[in-house]
């Protein structure tokens, strides 16, 4: 990859982090993991044959097809500690990814544009889901650490029946989280 294709892609992956961290509206965070999932695609395509980076993708939008149409109308007042927390937290992780993706490099074989966004995503992912408290970030969440994890774990293993698996519990994910998500908000 080269370093301006890569500095792109680094550069769209944390706006579109930081957006979806600062949202108020379900519809903004769903089109910027949309975005999340092009350019993890785009990633993919550089390692894995153009059939399993396309089940990547369309996997990606069928999940933000199945949330939009059961949360489209979700919407949500951020108050601003949880903004700068969220912020800072992005900065944060990116500053460390930023430091220890060449050490990461020593124990995974794969190139350090990977580590970076992948486990960027991984971290940010994992951090959101153990700080947030409204149901529909946690969900999204989960989406953002997957999509970090298969970032790190594509160059290992281009297996079609693992992508398939990947494809199935995502849109599973999709599905029931979605449903616990208006479950959740119709009983508030």
């Amino acid at each position: 990859m080269s370093d301006i294709s890569f500095l792109i892609l680094v550069s769209v992956t944390i706006l579109s982090i930081t957006t979806l961290l600062i949202s108020n509206s379900s519809q903004t965070v769903l089109i910027f993991l949309g975005i999340l999932y092009l350019c993890s695609f785009l990633m993919l395509l550089q390692i894995w044959p153009l059939g399993l980076a396309f089940v990547h993708l369309l996997t990606g939008l069928l999940t933000v097809l199945v949330i939009n149409s059961l949360c489209s109308q979700l919407t949500w007042q951020s108050e601003s500690p949880r903004i700068a927390m969220d912020i800072l937290m992005v900065v944060f992780v990116g500053v460390i990814t930023f430091a220890f993706a060449p050490q990461l490099s020593a124990y995974l074989t794969e190139s350090s544009e990977f580590l970076i966004i992948g486990f960027f995503m991984f971290v940010i992912g994992l951090l959101q889901v153990g700080t947030s408290q409204d149901t529909f970030r946690i969900l999204i969440s989960l989406f953002i650490f997957a999509l970090g994890f298969q970032v790190l774990y594509a160059p290992l293993e281009g297996s079609a029946l693992v992508t398939a698996l990947i494809s199935v519990i995502q849109l599973v994910m999709a599905f029931v989280g979605s449903r616990m998500v208006v479950k959740n908000k119709e009983e508030i």
